[in-house]
């Protein structure tokens, strides 16, 4: 999932991103594959914000306070909700499936429609 992510909400986000990594690793070495991959490491990290509402909560807070608009805020923190969604009822686009080498036995329904002319 590849997003473009504004300067200062970039800026804010990383200031505990490394910190995130840091105490990732600290539980369990094994990780340290998944952590090399930077895309990945903060693919999970923003996940790990948004799978707990009072996490996410706090953190918008912190990013409004620190002059981060609150437009911005929703549309970079609408794409890991719903993805967050996605994962929890197990709804994937053929696509996805694909492209994240999901199991099918690991989806409940696709969101891919298809018609016929």
């Amino acid at each position: 999932m590849e997003i473009i992510l504004n300067c200062d909400l970039e800026y804010e986000l990383k200031k505990k991103f490394k910190k995130f990594k840091s105490m990732m690793l600290d539980l369990d070495e094994k990780n340290i594959d998944i952590f090399e991959d930077e895309d990945k490491a903060w693919n999970l990290y923003m996940l790990s914000i948004v799978w707990n509402n009072d996490t996410m909560v706090k953190c918008i807070k912190k990013l409004i306070k620190n002059g981060i608009s609150k437009k911005l805020i929703n549309d970079y923190f609408k794409n890991f909700i719903k993805m967050k969604y996605k994962m929890q009822n197990k709804i994937w686009s053929f696509n996805e499936i694909q492209e994240y080498n999901i199991d099918f036995d690991d989806v409940k329904k696709t969101s891919t429609t298809m018609a016929f002319f």
